[in-house]
């Protein structure tokens, strides 16, 4: 019979993020998406795609990303929907990261026309459920969301895969025609597969298209939970001193820390989950049999005293990092399926000694986004609280309203 082991040491919880047979098994409920996506896969077939998706970061991609990139996304996208004092900040998280999300998956706008912005938004909020099914506590809400998901696919195919598509396919023939050279293809995931997919990785067309939509997610869905996670921890932390804010907004490498640890508090998935496909001794908490599944609890591990001290479950901006450990915990996982844009969102991190470079130094996106609401005079709105989202197990909010005061 087969039993389930948790595993919240943090020492151990890394351990077992290397364990090699462990396979991923977080998402299998949410195989609507996820079947055969680079996260769900698990050894030779998850090095082989991870490798030629890793070619996107060539030549200092996270650098131009944030420097040449991000910044006329995020002023596009406060310009166009922060048009009012009151404002869910849930919500304009997600249109900050759709525009991210769309430049980095390889997904074009063809319009650009609020009506196309609203269903780019509405298609990354269906396929997020995806990501959650697995956690929803009621069968009639689990149905709504897989047709949801479903519905949400559809239209991403038809309206914005097919055509980004076709597009990059032909800027690619004109690359082996000679009429353009390859540094003029755009940098995003789509290219990548494509200049790779007839021989190295033949991803069938539906699965080529799952593969650009679960990136189009990934970079930009459970950014959005954290923007909320940070600034809930900002505003609170400064609660009776929000004079602060603005002194903080120029501070970056505090606002970074500020980050980082609400990061560490409030990983992406409180959990990884994972199958044994063979006997893995799993330390102090014995073997686990082939067919067991494994649960390594990120939020529980990240805030191990025995790592982080007697106030490891305390939001602290000033807590100094154990030597060699990442401030930001285990919230971008570990082994095989670390994070591949985890310095995209949280930019350099450095360790116990380290020096910033501020010639080579990166900040990550959400701090960026900090810095900008910061600016904006950013706090709680006082008639309405946030609500905490009680329909999975996640840590996540439900709504969070706040006002701009500048």
């Amino acid at each position: 019979m087969t039993k389930t082991i948790t595993v919240s040491d943090f020492n151990e919880a890394i351990e077992a993020l290397k364990k090699p047979d462990l396979k991923q098994s977080l998402y299998n409920a949410g195989g609507i998406l996820m079947q055969d996506v680079l996260i769900t896969l698990h050894g030779a077939e998850h090095i082989r795609r991870r490798s030629v998706e890793s070619k996107l970061f060539r030549r200092n991609f996270f650098s131009y990303f944030e420097n040449e990139v991000f910044p006329a996304i995020l002023e596009s996208a406060l310009e166009q929907f922060l048009t009012e004092k009151h404002c869910d900040l849930k919500q304009l998280g997600y249109r900050i990261m759709v525009n991210l999300s769309i430049v980095f998956s390889g997904v074009d706008r063809q319009d650009n026309s609020l009506e196309e912005a609203n269903a780019l938004h509405d298609v990354l909020h269906n396929l997020g459920l995806a990501v959650v099914l697995g956690q929803l506590v009621d069968e009639g809400e689990r149905q709504a969301a897989e047709k949801a998901v479903n519905d949400a696919l559809t239209m991403f195919d038809e309206r914005f895969f097919q055509p980004s598509r076709s597009r990059r396919e032909l800027l690619i023939q004109q690359v082996r025609d000679g009429e353009l050279e390859e540094d003029d293809l755009p940098r995003d995931i789509l290219t990548v597969l494509l200049l790779n997919n007839n021989d190295k990785l033949q991803l069938s067309d539906d699965l080529l298209m799952r593969e650009v939509a679960f990136f189009f997610l990934a970079s930009s869905h459970t950014s959005v939970h954290t923007i909320t996670h940070v600034m809930n921890e900002i505003m609170t932390w400064y609660q009776d001193k929000p004079e602060h804010h603005s002194v903080l907004a120029e501070d970056i490498l505090m606002l970074q820390k500020f980050v980082h640890e609400s990061m560490r508090l409030h990983p992406s998935s409180p959990e990884a989950r994972r199958s044994a496909e063979a006997n893995v001794d799993l330390a102090s908490q014995g073997v686990a049999e082939h067919g067991d599944t494994v649960v390594i609890s990120l939020q529980e591990a990240s805030r191990d005293k025995k790592i982080y001290g007697a106030d490891a479950e305390e939001f602290n901006p000033a807590r100094e990092c154990p030597a060699r450990l990442l401030p930001t915990g285990l919230t971008f996982s570990g082994g095989p399926h670390v994070c591949l844009g985890m310095n995209l969102v949280a930019g350099t991190m450095l360790k116990k000694g380290q020096e910033c470079d501020p010639e080579k130094y990166q900040y990550g996106t959400i701090v960026l986004i900090a810095q900008e609401l910061l600016r904006r005079g950013i706090e709680f709105d006082p008639s309405k609280p946030p609500v905490r989202d009680m329909s999975n197990t996640r840590d996540m909010w439900d709504t969070f309203p706040v006002v701009f005061n500048k």
